[in-house]
Parts: C-alpha cells; structure tokens; sequence
C-alpha cells in the first residue's frame, strides 16, 4: 500500500514545483508611470545583433505589478507576460521572423493589452533586426513579415 502512494507523492511534488516555479516576480511602483518608465528604458537597452535570451533576459519573465492607490487612482495588482506576444512569421524558407512584443504604451485602458500597446523587437537568426514600430512596418512592407 505505502509503494501505491509514492507515485501519487511524487506527482504533487512535481506539480508544486512547477506551479510556484511560474510564479511571477512582484514588484510594487510608485506610480504606473514608474512602471512604464521602467519597460521603455528596457527597451531603450535593447540593441541590433542581440541574441533572443539576451532580450528576453533584459526584460526577465512575467512581472505582477502592484501600484497603491493614489488620489482618484485606483490600486493596481496585474501580471504583465514578458513579452506579452509573440509570432513568427516566415516569409521564405531560410529565414523566420520571430516578433516579441513588450507593454510599454497603454492606450485603451480598458484591462486589456492589445499589440498597439505594445513595442515589437523583430528576431531573424537569433539577432534582433529590428526595435520599434517603425521598422515593425517598414519589415511589412518591404515582405519580411508575411
């Protein structure tokens, strides 16, 4: 009988593991200005010829932020992914396009974060080609993105 409850042990030590290891870190601002402050200096640090890991290092993993009430403000306890998206696009055979997008212009407040609120870091071969709308669009046109 003891041998039958090992597996069973087992099982809820590895999904204990698993579920607190995805936890996100906790950070609490000042203001959610702070907060955004924060992302898009991150962004500024992003360079061409980066690696994926090293950007998605940068930025780190999901991130619960917590703001306090100020004035009419209301408190805010969200998670935020790091990178909220991602897509691939793959426009030929030899290269993909991989676009991590990352939060930094709040736009509908609405609880709900769209691309357009985001900034989009473009990955081909493992480097970054590209940071920033402008060349997010420019890649659309020019047929990188399809």
């Amino acid at each position: 009988m003891k041998k039958d409850r090992l597996p069973l042990f087992l099982l809820v030590v590895f999904f204990t593991v698993v579920v607190l290891g995805q936890e996100p870190e906790v950070k609490i601002f000042e203001t959610f200005d702070h907060f955004l402050s924060e992302q898009n200096e991150k962004v500024s640090q992003v360079q061409l010829k980066m690696s994926q890991s090293e950007v998605e290092a940068l930025f780190g993993g999901s991130l619960r932020v917590k703001v306090p009430k100020v004035g009419k403000m209301k408190p805010l306890d969200q998670v935020f992914k790091q990178p909220e998206f991602k897509n691939i696009f793959k426009p030929n055979t030899e290269n993909e396009v991989l676009v991590l997008w990352y939060f930094t212009t709040p736009r509908d407040q609405n609880g709900v974060i769209s691309k357009r609120e985001c900034t989009p870091i473009l990955i081909v071969a493992d480097k970054v080609i590209g940071i920033g709308w402008d060349d997010f669009n420019k890649a659309r046109k020019d047929g990188t993105l399809r």
